[in-house]
């Protein structure tokens, strides 16, 4: 039955994709000797972590310490290559995009701003997704191009913070904003989160999504400018994968798949007199355990995928007007 209700599970999400995404393991390739110390896994997933088998486990205590076999990765360079390339146009299409959105008809001389109160924090927290999701997509860029999962990881981080740090120097460039020091805290910590969880595992089952909805000012043409700073129609989750904390005999009890999550999001938040938080805490689906799949490729879409939480599910919300039972994206 659990199994049946995985794969129902799996077919609505297909419904929700859009596209298909094709990811060819083709390609010629050289050596590459890495400059980061390799760290030894048994699976190709920086964050999914399978049951070892005991051929594996009895494998893990032969090759302890300085007798572990590290495998050999090759770097395709015309992989490598691609990504620089993707790279440079998605930064000049995003960069005039915010251009046009966020500064246009503003430029000055740089400075700093201290806006923690800025649409309730809000916006930082989108800043640590921003940072981790970017991560998430270079991390697997690298290890395609034939990097290792440790360096992969570290320049996933590299090119999020990077990324990140160009949008606050052109912030600080512009009158109405400035280079918040805020921001970039929660650039480099979003970006190093998924680092963090590479070399501590526990860290692993607590994951950051987001959602969205578009809100009533931005949909009737109230408010101008991005989806990205919408912030009345964003919410901010964390999510607990249970199971994992559980003792083995309530693990029988309770779907791996099957997590906890609280939620945070703004209403009003350009207007002090009116605006106010909500505070969620309610049920949410751990993707990277429902979709089937488990090569290189697989393990990483299922990753990208579970940084959001785009399927109607039941929460409690509570906010200054009481408390309430809704289902929520």
């Amino acid at each position: 039955m659990k199994k049946i209700f995985k794969y129902i599970l799996f077919s609505i999400l297909l419904v929700f994709l859009s596209a298909q995404t094709v990811l060819s393991q083709t390609g010629a390739g050289s050596d590459f000797s890495l400059k980061l110390k390799d760290k030894p896994v048994f699976f190709n997933s920086v964050f999914s972590t399978p049951p070892l088998s005991d051929t594996q486990k009895t494998e893990n205590k032969i090759n302890s310490g300085s007798q572990f076999n590290k495998p050999a990765y090759k770097i395709n360079y015309y992989k490598f290559a691609a990504i620089t390339g993707a790279t440079a146009g998605a930064f000049w299409w995003l960069h005039n995009y915010q251009k046009n959105a966020w500064w246009s008809g503003q430029r000055g001389k740089f400075h700093f701003q201290n806006d923690w109160d800025y649409s309730m924090s809000a916006d930082k927290t989108g800043h640590f997704f921003d940072g981790a999701f970017i991560q998430a997509l270079y991390r697997g860029a690298f290890e395609w191009a034939g990097f290792s999962p440790t360096a992969s990881v570290w320049l996933g981080a590299a090119f999020s913070i990077a990324y990140m740090t160009d949008i606050e120097i052109e912030d600080g460039f512009a009158t109405d904003w400035g280079f918040s020091p805020g921001d970039q805290i929660m650039n480099v910590t979003g970006a190093l989160y998924p680092v963090a969880q590479f070399y501590w595992s526990p860290l692993r089952s607590v994951n950051f999504k987001w959602s969205y909805f578009p809100s009533d000012d931005l949909r009737t043409g109230k408010k101008n400018g991005a989806f990205l700073d919408d912030y009345n129609g964003q919410t901010m989750w964390m999510s607990v994968n249970v199971h994992d904390f559980l003792g083995e005999k309530a693990k029988n009890f309770w779907p791996d798949y099957l997590n906890i999550v609280t939620g945070y999001g703004v209403n009003h938040y350009q207007d002090y007199d009116k605006r106010y938080a909500d505070y969620f805490i309610g049920l949410d689906l751990n993707w990277e355990r429902i979709i089937p799949g488990n090569s290189k490729f697989m393990l990483w879409l299922k990753n990208v995928i579970n940084h959001f939480r785009f399927l109607p599910l039941p929460a409690i919300k509570i906010n200054k007007h009481g408390v309430y039972y809704t289902v929520n994206w």
